[in-house]
């Protein structure tokens, strides 16, 4: 290329830019992207945030009785008014919608699915599946009206239910339950966990296996049963009880007035703070230990194995048989077979 063409175009590349750059002085910066539109609602569900995390709307249910069935996840029931029954979901979508919920005549139903790929063996290794099925990835908060009837089955994970003043039916499977005032009540914990109720206006049924711990308020008639180390802790009983214990289970009341009949296979301690147990049935089979720091009447008592019994008082007629140290205050009455006082 000659010299003299060279220039030309060289002038030519200076002139072009002395036109441009004052325009492009004068713009200002460039303007950033708009942001994408948020997600369009799909159906019933709409999204609320990332990782596919979705909210139902709220919906309403003339239902006298609600029945919860095989739920992994946290629920939160609540008291309202007189009005109907409503329900909230929320969780990871592939859980929200695994959740059946139905009206079946006066009974609010939700329950999940049995399709729970936790106990599938094809999935033992398959984490991210674990992770999805995690209580704290679905959400259920009810509001049900004061007397609402509540059945709750195969329950995992945390629970709060409020003064609902309902027969209350409440099993486990491993949870951390916190409960208020209910009617007559069952109570079942298999596995690890704790309920806490405040109080139970009725007669109470319990039932322990694992080593979960109970613990009841103000109830009436208790029938327990506890397999291994399960613990109770209960208020004043007023009714009677009726406890077998199997294992190293620990019970303990603050008082109890009426029939009072426990049985104890394994180590397992009974202790009763105060009341009048009439009649009064203690057998022990093993090391178990029996102590009633009220007045017991008509006590029949029997233990094979290093059982012990101790009795604050007593009236009536008592009766004792095979191998059993019985204390009446600090006397020791009987420690032989077949003895009549």
């Amino acid at each position: 290329m000659r010299a003299n063409e060279t220039k030309q175009i060289l002038g030519g590349v200076a002139v072009a830019a002395l036109l441009i750059l004052p325009t492009l002085a004068h713009a200002g910066p460039m303007a950033p992207p708009a942001p994408p539109a948020p997600p369009a609602a799909v159906g019933p569900v709409f999204v609320a945030e990332h990782g596919g995390w979705v909210t139902r709307p709220r919906r309403n249910f003339a239902v006298h009785s609600v029945r919860v069935d095989d739920l992994v996840g946290t629920l939160r029931v609540a008291v309202g008014g007189s009005g109907p029954a409503t329900l909230e979901i929320a969780g990871i979508k592939s859980r929200v919608d695994q959740l059946d919920v139905r009206q079946d005549g006066d009974t609010l139903r939700i329950a999940g699915t049995h399709t729970n790929s936790v106990w599938d063996w094809h999935d033992w290794f398959n984490f991210s599946v674990h992770d999805r099925v995690q209580p704290k990835n679905l959400q259920v908060k009810l509001v049900v009206p004061r007397g609402t009837a509540l059945r709750i089955d195969g329950m995992i994970g945390d629970a709060e239910i409020g003064d609902t003043r309902g027969p209350l039916h409440f099993e486990a499977a491993a949870s951390t339950a916190k409960i208020g005032r209910v009617g007559k009540a069952k109570l079942a914990m298999a596995g690890s966990g704790k309920i806490d109720v405040i109080e139970v206006d009725g007669p109470l049924k319990l039932e322990i296996a694992g080593s979960g711990k109970i613990t009841v308020g103000r109830s009436g008639a208790v029938d327990a049963d506890v397999a291994g180390a399960g613990d109770a802790r209960l208020g004043d009983i007023n009714g009677g009880l009726k406890l077998d214990i199997a294992g190293s289970g620990d019970v303990a009341a603050a008082s109890v007035n009426g029939p009072v009949k426990v049985s104890i296979a394994g180590s397992g301690s009974i202790k009763i703070g105060k009341g009048q147990a009439d009649p009064l049935h203690v057998s022990i089979m093993g090391s178990g230990n029996f102590d009633f720091g009220g007045n017991a009447v008509d006590p029949h008592l029997s233990a094979l194995g290093s059982g012990r019994v101790r009795l604050k008082s007593y009236t009536g007629h008592m009766s004792s048989s095979g191998s059993i140290n019985v204390k009446v205050g600090d006397k020791t009455v009987s420690t032989g077979d077949d003895d009549e006082f």
